[in-house]
């Protein structure tokens, strides 16, 4: 199987209280972009050996588990923006690049950084000229530590990567309906 190939393994409505259940754990990444009214579907998918827990919300994929954490996709953010997150991360084009082949975000790319998150929080990194969203991450620290970090123009990494543009679940969410 290619990076755009994949195999969907198990797909089911959630119930009620599965979508209550959901909604409170994407709490945590900030203001969830459905309601407990919202359709959502569960999607596991395949693709080289890898499995993914997608979530459908009102026909869009709108959320996965990522190694065991749950985060927002970028087709999500891109549909129905990123806003709603308690963090994000804007980055300048060189380090777009270098997320696009997936690497982790350092400091140096760091442009600004807007709302409020702890170390290890979900974070949305976005392109600093049009905010379209480029990778989800951890963040390495938190958003006031970041800034400041950035703002002296220190080295390391400030947010690990979950999930970025062309990875295998950027091909999944794209094409589930």
């Amino acid at each position: 199987m290619s990076s755009g190939e994949f195999r969907v393994v198990r797909r089911h409505p959630l119930s009620k209280r599965e979508v209550k259940l959901l909604l409170e754990e994407a709490s945590g990444l900030g203001e969830p972009p459905f309601t407990r009214k919202s359709s959502v579907e569960l999607v596991e998918v395949e693709v080289g050996g890898k499995k993914y827990k997608v979530y459908l919300v009102d026909g869009v994929a709108c959320l996965a588990r990522i190694t065991g954490v749950l985060a927002p996709t970028i087709h999500c953010l891109s549909t129905k923006g990123s806003e709603w997150m308690h963090g994000r991360v804007l980055v300048d084009k060189g380090a777009t690049l270098a997320l696009a082949r997936g690497a982790h975000l350092m400091i140096p790319g760091v442009r600004a950084v807007e709302g409020s998150f702890n170390q290890g929080d979900v974070v949305a990194v976005l392109y600093q000229d049009t905010r379209a969203p480029v990778m989800v991450g951890i963040a390495e620290m938190p958003a006031d530590e970041l800034a400041k970090a950035a703002g002296e123009k220190r080295r390391g990494r400030a947010v690990k990567r979950l999930h970025y543009v062309g990875d295998p679940l950027w091909h999944i969410a794209s094409s589930l309906r």
